[in-house]
């Protein structure tokens, strides 16, 4: 009896893991999305219907567990899964390709190999309650309840990147740059004095990142514009080399701060570029990714009229 409490609880806790893993990828797909990229392992164009899919299917399989849905076959999937990424999060890491393990998409700051000797807990658990569980036959409202799971966690992961990539925030949003919050004067000390008068778009970005690259350009004009806020561009370097060489590679107009890249961590930006508007100090917009069209419309109307 002991025993089968055990595996029971075993698999519901590894099953809530999977299902919180899950809700953290449906709120801020873009993460995982970018991660995957990372890997350069995925055709460009598929990337983001693979995203949405694994993430549906780590859902499913969390409620999958918790249910005890036919244990014979979710047991050793989830076994497998659980395999499979912790072999890639061994290879990503140890190349350079990625940081961690993207499996808990930031919500959990943990290292390579805490994340794998995570994974062996889990694999232990499964393996425990397999073969331990006096699992009931399924019945056909677990089924529509782990069916229903997977198409809900797609639709609303698809949604929030929609939502993204429309407005250029998110929906929900967890991170200290939020809307209608001051920019704090000691998260960048003196160099905060610029950004507490005025209109200002504040450019969080990365030397390698192809994406903010693109951004540059649209960047030097809003800065030539006299009508459109001031720019200030951060990039996550400790090296001043690096970050002068960027600043000269691109001809930048615009000031450019070098931050150590534990900053970055403190503010939760996990995607690059992003971008905050500020008016007098306070934070009026996120941009995550890319820029919202009503701004980029602004920046051609504002172009034209000096033509």
């Amino acid at each position: 009896m002991i025993l089968f409490i055990l595996a029971s609880t075993a698999s519901i806790i590894v099953g809530s893991i999977f299902l919180l893993t899950g809700i953290a990828k449906i709120i801020e797909p873009w993460k995982f999305i970018q991660h995957i990229a990372k890997l350069d392992l995925i055709n460009p164009k598929l990337i983001i219907p693979i995203s949405l899919v694994f993430t549906a299917i780590e859902s499913a399989l969390g409620v999958a567990l918790i249910l005890g849905v036919l244990p014979t076959v979710i047991m050793p999937v989830s076994i497998l899964l659980l395999l499979s990424l912790s072999m890639l999060t061994y290879w990503s890491t140890l190349t350079g390709k990625t940081e961690d393990c993207g499996c808990y998409n930031g919500w959990l700051e943990i290292t390579p190999t805490q994340s794998l000797i995570l994974n062996a807990i889990y694999i232990f658990m499964l393996i425990f309650a397999e073969f331990f569980g006096q699992y009931q036959p399924t019945i056909l409202w677990q089924w529509l309840v782990v069916l229903i799971t997977f198409i809900i966690s797609y639709a609303l992961a698809a949604g929030s990147l929609e939502y993204m990539q429309k407005n250029g925030r998110p929906y929900l949003d967890f991170t200290p740059l939020q809307e209608n919050r001051k920019w704090q004067v000691e998260w960048l000390g003196e160099d905060s004095k610029p950004l507490i008068s005025g209109s200002v778009i504040v450019v969080f970005m990365n030397p390698e990142c192809s994406q903010c690259k693109h951004w540059l350009g649209v960047l030097k004009l809003v800065q030539w514009q006299d009508n459109l806020p001031a720019i200030v561009g951060l990039i996550d370097t400790e090296n001043l080399q690096e970050g002068q060489a960027f600043v000269d590679s691109y001809f930048l107009n615009f000031p450019v701060v070098a931050v150590d890249k534990r900053f970055y961590k403190k503010l939760k930006i996990e995607v690059v570029p992003t971008a905050v508007v500020l008016q007098d100090g306070v934070i009026q917009e996120k941009w995550i990714g890319l820029m919202p069209m009503w701004f980029i419309n602004k920046i051609n109307q504002g172009e034209n009229s000096y033509n």
